[in-house]
């Protein structure tokens, strides 16, 4: 196979912002207590665009720090994939040197077949994304959209030292809608142990001053505000349900959360009585 190769590299300087927090928690409850906001390292991120001559293809690809992020085949005759990859290029230096950029702000989501960032609600950076073989039907589409903004994110985010969003946060995501309107109100994931309670709560008082109904679909944390809205996979088998925090709990060892008996029913976790489970806040009542 003959080809030939290009390359140009656009160098990205950006400042070491030390009061940069980190919204999304999203490791274990231990490994998110050793990452305290400012513990970001002093990098200089380098975006790069590439392109060479493929069979009688064109490929163009863009890079961050020697990581692809992304690469467009196209007619080598048209020069497409040159235009693209030097505009996505482009369009990424300007994300990183916006001076009011924030890591922890940037959120991944998509747009029909575009890969869309979005900063505070507002989209930021947003590209069309490649056909992936012969699966080019809207809901694939859709999906392989979602999955490039992740891994543009987390690219971004490995840059500057910052921790990355796992797996969790695109499934969940992706069982959301994965659409800008709903991703947009994401506000942390984090992922561990779930137990459940019930019978003998049933009828108590919780700590937000109402009756606990071990049927309705509610949760004990530690933290998370009254009127907080999670969506909860159970990582084994991947069943999900929405709740509500109206408690305070779970105190025991390392659980993350605890659940009402008919949340722990649709994540078929009754029997088994705790569950490895991984958690998106989608909302709030209030």
């Amino acid at each position: 196979m003959k080809s030939s190769k290009t390359s140009f590299t656009v160098a990205v300087a950006l400042p070491f912002v030390a009061s940069l927090g980190l919204a999304f928690a999203c490791a274990t409850p231990n490994a998110n207590a050793a990452q305290l906001p400012g513990q970001l390292r002093d990098f200089t991120p380098e975006v790069s665009a590439s392109v060479w001559e493929e069979d009688e293809d064109q490929v163009g690809s863009v890079c961050l720090n020697g990581h692809e992020l992304i690469s467009f085949h196209c007619p080598k005759d048209s020069q497409e994939a040159q235009i693209k990859a030097e505009e996505l290029a482009s369009k990424i230096q300007d994300l990183l040197d916006d001076k009011k950029f924030a890591i922890d702000e940037l959120i991944p989501t998509r747009s029909g077949n575009q890969a869309v960032i979005q900063v505070q609600g507002s989209p930021v950076l947003s590209f069309e994304v490649p056909a992936q073989s012969e699966e080019t039907l809207e809901k694939g589409c859709r999906s392989q959209a979602l999955r490039v903004s992740w891994k543009f994110v987390n690219e971004i985010r490995t840059a500057l030292g910052a921790p990355t969003l796992p797996a969790e946060f695109l499934r969940l995501s992706e069982r959301a809608g994965g659409d800008s309107a709903r991703i947009q109100k994401l506000v942390s994931c984090f992922s561990g142990t779930a137990s459940w309670y019930g019978p003998h709560f049933h009828g108590r008082l919780t700590s937000d001053g109402h009756r606990f109904d071990q049927e309705k679909m509610t949760a004990a944390h530690r933290s998370l505000p009254f009127g907080t809205k999670l969506l909860v996979m159970n990582r084994k088998t991947g069943a999900t349900c929405v709740v509500e925090v109206n408690d305070r709990g779970p105190f025991v060892g390392d659980r993350v959360i605890d659940l009402s008996r008919g949340a722990a029913r649709q994540l078929n976790m009754l029997s088994d009585g705790v569950a490895p489970v991984a958690c998106l806040v989608i909302g709030s009542t209030n």
